[in-house]
């Protein structure tokens, strides 16, 4: 299988800083502005969320992000991308989280993948999955 193109690469790239960025200001409506719809979510216990409109995605990343900023996490970041094409107008991404506090210290960490799509120069996501530890 031939590596990613750097423009995929760097288009993924682009999309997870604008999701940290979206993340920080605990606004579930910038996180859904990343999303396509309808998609789905494959929870970390093999369960699916069905995120069929925008609220869906709205309602779901507002209790993730609550519950986060409960747990003390104040941001986020991402490390280890690995892209795979998907054809011409997709891409599998997956990446490492880390939740992070006020000093920086970790409070949580997992690895996660997306679908993306490409619509013009951005990208979109359309599924994802926590991996399980």
């Amino acid at each position: 299988m031939p590596p990613p193109a750097a423009s995929d690469t760097a288009a993924a790239e682009h999309l997870f800083n604008r999701f940290t960025s979206a993340f920080a200001t605990f606004d579930a409506h910038q996180v859904a502005a990343l999303f396509a719809t309808p998609g789905v979510a494959l929870r970390e216990d093999g369960t699916t969320i069905a995120l069929t409109d925008h609220e869906d995605v709205v309602r779901y990343y507002q209790a993730a992000l609550n519950r986060y900023r409960s747990d003390g996490c104040r941001s986020c970041r991402w490390m280890q991308l690995e892209v795979t094409a998907m054809g011409t107008q997709a891409m599998l991404a997956t990446v490492t989280w880390e939740l992070l506090r006020d000093d920086q210290t970790i409070a949580a960490s997992w690895r996660q993948s997306y679908c993306l799509r490409k619509t013009g120069h951005e990208l979109q996501i359309f599924a994802s999955a926590r991996h399980p530890p």
